[in-house]
């Protein structure tokens, strides 16, 4: 049984120049395109030691990530593929009406992608996340405006995304 304890952190908008933080906060630091993540291209990376990387995350958390993404489907897929059935997805994202998105997202004026509960339900269920927990949320004030947004916990039952190419 594999028992690893490591926290890794990936930044989807690093610049080669910024020095890592000291001390460290992370066991590993990777900037790649999230949905290009692979059990082979992050857990391997980071444990070196071993002749095989580990099966999978138990953990992914997306603090304030999926306001970049249009349609969250591909991503919540990969996020599937990288985790261990049983596993925790925890998540915000801007906030949306199906009247405002009727593809279950849209480009705010801000830069930022806004989605429809609908479409995070929808896009989870097709990974094989099941939903645990759901709060209306604002997950930050900009220019002394609240920001409306979603908080959702998942848990993975089925994974029907697993990836084959580590």
């Amino acid at each position: 049984d594999l028992d690893l304890d490591l926290d890794l952190d990936l930044d989807v908008d690093v610049d080669a120049n910024d020095s890592p933080p000291s001390p460290p906060l992370y066991d590993g630091l990777l900037a790649m395109d999230l949905e290009e993540m692979t059990i082979a291209n992050t857990l391997h990376t980071i444990s070196s030691g071993s002749t095989a990387p580990p099966p999978g995350f138990d953990l992914i958390v997306a603090a304030d990530v999926l306001v970049y993404f249009g349609s969250i489907t591909n991503l919540l897929s990969t996020f599937a593929s990288l985790s261990l059935k049983g596993a925790t997805l925890v998540f915000s994202c801007e906030r949306a009406t199906e009247e405002e998105a009727p593809l279950g997202w849209r480009l705010l004026s801000s830069g930022r992608f806004a989605h429809t509960k609908k479409h995070a339900l929808e896009a989870a269920a097709e990974a094989g996340y099941e939903l645990v927990y759901y709060e209306e949320i604002v997950p930050r004030i900009e220019r002394g405006e609240d920001v409306k947004g979603h908080l959702f916990g998942f848990v993975l039952h089925t994974n029907t995304s697993t990836s084959t190419s580590t």
